[in-house]
C-alpha cells in the first residue's frame, strides 16, 4: 500500500496561489491602458492601445504598429500593418512572430471591426504619413510615450 503525503502539498499549493495572486496584482496595475494617436496622411486620427509584445492580449481583427523603443524612450515604428483573422490566437501568434522578427518591443493596435478593407485603408494612412513625416504621433492620455 502506498502512502500518501499532503500537508506539503497543500502548503505548496497555497504558495502557488499567493505568488499568483501577488502576480495578478502587480500585473494589474502595470497594464493600464496607454494610448496614443497617430495621424494619418489624410490628416485622420486613429487612436492605438499601447502594450508591450510580451504582453499583448489575444485581439480580433485590427490595425497594429510594431514598434521598438529602446531605453531612453526613443520610437522608432518598425512595421504597420492588419489583422484579419477572425481566430483571435492566431492574429496574437502572427504579431508576435513578426514582432519578434524585426525586434519590437512594443504593439500599438487599433480594434477595427468593419472590413478588411477598413483596417486596410487605414494602415495605409499612416503608413504613407510615417513616409512623408508629416506628424505622426500625438499623445492622448496621460503617461502616453512620444516618439523621436
Amino acid at each position: 500500500m502506498a502512502v500518501r503525503r499532503t500537508e506539503g502539498v497543500s502548503k505548496r499549493a497555497k504558495e502557488r496561489r499567493d505568488v499568483a495572486s501577488a502576480r495578478h496584482a502587480l500585473d494589474a496595475a502595470s497594464t493600464a491602458p496607454v494610448q496614443q494617436v497617430w495621424r494619418g496622411a489624410s490628416g485622420t486620427l486613429y487612436t492605438h492601445t499601447v502594450t508591450s509584445l510580451l504582453l499583448c492580449p489575444e485581439m480580433p481583427e485590427a490595425t497594429f504598429l510594431l514598434i521598438q523603443r529602446d531605453a531612453a524612450g526613443t520610437a522608432r515604428v518598425l512595421r504597420v500593418g492588419t489583422l484579419d483573422s477572425k481566430a483571435r490566437s492566431l492574429n496574437l501568434a502572427r504579431v508576435r512572430q513578426v514582432g519578434a522578427t524585426l525586434g519590437a518591443n512594443e504593439v500599438q493596435f487599433r480594434v477595427e471591426r468593419s472590413s478588411a478593407a477598413e483596417r486596410a485603408r487605414i494602415a495605409f494612412d499612416i503608413e504613407n504619413a510615417l513616409a512623408s513625416g508629416t506628424a505622426p504621433l500625438e499623445a492622448a492620455a496621460r503617461g502616453a510615450h512620444q516618439p523621436a
